[in-house]
């Protein structure tokens, strides 16, 4: 089971094409993986969650739409 590939599908069915997913992490206490969750923006790719799945390919936690939206809205616009 790949974890990146397992939230690029939930992703696209669950968010939308605008976010995709960074390189996972593997917690050995858990045993689950953590895969970011990015939005591509006009300022470049932004993390806006983390996306919990287990060793079998369960999603066991993703923060909902709104709640990346809500990180979103909220990230810094840099200066130039």
């Amino acid at each position: 089971m790949d974890p990146v590939a397992r939230v690029r599908e939930f992703l696209l069915d669950n968010i939308g094409h605008m976010t995709h997913p960074g390189q996972a992490s593997f917690d050995p206490a858990s045993q689950h993986w953590f895969v970011p969750v990015y939005c591509r923006t006009s300022r470049g790719p932004v993390v806006i969650g983390d996306v919990e799945v287990d060793q079998q390919g369960h999603i066991l936690f993703a923060p909902s739409r709104q709640e990346m939206l809500a990180r979103l809205s909220r990230t810094p616009v840099p200066t130039t």
